[in-house]
């Protein structure tokens, strides 16, 4: 595998990838400088250190967008198949133009028009394109909402062989800066995404053995499955204790409760 790092970006063996410095660039790149990763020099730096010699022959992926972290894991790791899906009905040119001329493109299954929490739709494409084997590596980067990632999360965190790595990206984004109050307007009273990486960071301490190692990130959170059996009604809320009570399935930002608190965020 060759990396070079050039004033475009990233160029993993013979594909280009452009990074991104802000959101608004997730967009605004034109692909004719090539696929648009859709991610910062420090999350490529912390993935590549975290994946080198990562065995992963079965990964799936959610969240396609314009194609560049789909085709930056492929070229990456190489995986014997990497499932993709999106809830967009069609590819963008850029990952269409891989899909038709890139060299290892052939290990990619996408699937467009699916709803991350549409487990039943998850379930089909899992039975066809990996039957019973398990997943090593599952990468989040859909609609980083909460009901909707969680959803997924209690489907696929037990597909993963243990060692397998699940990654959420962008878990944080109801505690930066918002200083017009745009981005809080957009998603509504949608409660935030980190909801759910509270509770699986409670669930750690309920079952060590099930989840051996959290790494917290401020772009992602990267969880690795332990080596015990997972019941088959898994269901990560259930595992969120406080002393005997559980209380997974809170909201722990309430609005409710905190609106009493100082507005020191847009100041």
């Amino acid at each position: 595998m060759s990396i070079v790092w050039n004033d475009k970006g990233l160029l993993v063996n013979d594909t280009q990838f452009q990074l991104i410095v802000g959101l608004n660039d997730l967009i605004a790149l034109k692909e004719d400088h090539g696929l648009v990763l859709g991610k910062t020099r420090e999350m490529v730096d912390t993935y590549m250190d975290l994946l080198a010699g990562f065995p992963a022959q079965h990964i799936f992926e959610l969240g396609i967008f314009r194609g560049g972290s789909t085709a930056f894991f492929n070229e990456l790791l190489r995986p014997a198949k990497l499932v993709a899906i999106d809830f967009m009905k069609k590819p963008r040119r850029g990952f269409r133009d891989y899909m038709n001329t890139g060299a290892n493109a052939g290990s990619i299954r996408p699937y467009f028009g699916v709803d991350q929490a549409d487990t039943q739709r998850l379930q089909e494409i899992c039975d066809e394109e990996l039957g019973d084997a398990p997943l090593d590596l599952v990468i989040d980067d859909a609609s980083h909402m909460l009901e909707e990632t969680k959803t997924s999360f209690n489907f696929l965190f037990p597909k993963l062989r243990p060692g397998g790595l699940y990654i959420i990206e962008d878990w944080g984004w109801a505690h930066v800066p918002d200083a017009t109050g745009a981005f809080e307007k957009m998603v509504g009273e949608r409660a935030p995404l980190s909801n759910l990486i509270i509770e699986i960071m409670l669930a750690s301490t309920r079952k060590p053995l099930l989840f051996p190692e959290i790494r917290v990130f401020s772009t992602s959170v990267i969880i690795r499955r332990g080596e015990c059996d997972i019941d088959p009604d898994f269901d990560i809320s259930q595992l969120a204790f406080y002393w005997n009570h559980c209380i997974g399935r809170t909201n722990f930002f309430d609005r409710q409760r905190l609106e009493l608190l100082p507005d020191i965020g847009r100041k």
